[in-house]
């Protein structure tokens, strides 16, 4: 288990990283193997970027930012709320081969090892569809993975735990802050319960359109593939397509967005997704899929 002081190390790097995409730093520690040897200027990354990120970022860490992050740390323990970084081993599996892993996670609840059986289903308009699609992959053993930002994410979840399932809700905000779940708390709560409230940015973070940009890779990382209900060109749900095969997960389609959609045609052409004519065939082949997957969850 990753020490309280790796972990520091890590939350404090991450906080020296304001000016580049924290997924940089999350790489130089995970080549290293070690935050707190990144700290004292160590960087085992053959790349001369990475290694003058790493000493860019170092520099900027002061050692009452180490004191700050244990503190952070055990705070957040006292209020039910876990870290996980990228040294630890509970960090999941199928996030950590992303390119683009977050360098830590905040979680209520808990993230299994069958939790890399995951699919995420988004949206924007159908929960009609989307409820449906969640309840029979969650009947179907599947963890389903998706935002809580909307009804219809709201409903999404709710299904799969209505059926059984489990759910990893992605935050788009920060663990600890009321508005990042709002009038969806009580959905929350369950969640943590029967699954996990992921959040990858700091506790106190408000949610804004930066933030749910960004929560969109987490949420494609956690899962498997991605299942595409609706949207508009420029949407959430186009968000989420570009942002899954950008890491290589397998993106399935309703037809009916496939056909009316143009964006979604486009996205097509690049080849890695597939358009399902009802949620049976979408059910089959997303378990076809995830168990031909090796298995990559480390936790």
């Amino acid at each position: 288990m990753t020490t309280i002081d790796e972990q520091a190390a890590v939350l404090a790097l991450a906080k020296a990283t304001h000016d580049r995409p924290w997924f940089l730093t999350a790489r130089v520690i995970l080549d290293t193997g070690s935050a707190l040897e990144v700290l004292d200027g160590g960087c085992a990354s053959r790349d001369t970027d990475d290694r003058a990120h790493a000493a860019t970022v170092a520099a900027r860490v002061r050692p009452g930012d180490l004191t700050w992050a244990r503190g952070l740390v055990t705070t957040m323990r006292g209020n039910g709320v876990h870290l996980v970084t990228v040294l630890d081993d509970a960090y999941p599996g199928n996030l950590m081969w992303a390119y683009d892993r977050q360098p830590f996670l905040w979680i209520c609840g808990g993230i299994l090892p069958t939790d890399h059986r995951a699919v995420a289903v988004v949206g924007e308009d159908d929960a009609t569809h989307a409820t449906a699609a969640a309840r029979a992959l969650a009947q179907a053993g599947i963890t389903v993975v998706a935002p809580l930002r909307s009804a219809l994410d709201a409903a999404v979840h709710q299904a799969a735990l209505d059926a059984g399932g489990r759910t990893l809700a992605v935050l788009a905000g920060g663990i600890t802050k009321p508005s990042t779940v709002g009038e969806y708390a009580s959905v929350a709560e369950r969640i943590a319960g029967c699954g996990a409230l992921v959040s990858a940015f700091w506790p106190d973070a408000a949610p804004s359109d930066r933030t749910a940009t960004l929560a969109r890779v987490v949420t494609c990382g956690l899962a498997d593939s991605l299942y595409v209900i609706d949207g508009a060109d420029g949407g959430a749900s186009a968000g989420h397509v570009e942002q899954a095969l950008h890491t290589g997960k397998y993106v399935f389609l309703s037809q009916r967005l496939h056909q009316e959609q143009l964006w979604a045609a486009r996205a097509g052409l690049r080849g890695g997704m597939t358009a399902v004519q009802d949620i049976d065939e979408l059910t089959k082949q997303a378990v076809n899929l995830v168990d031909m997957t090796p298995r990559t969850n480390t936790c």
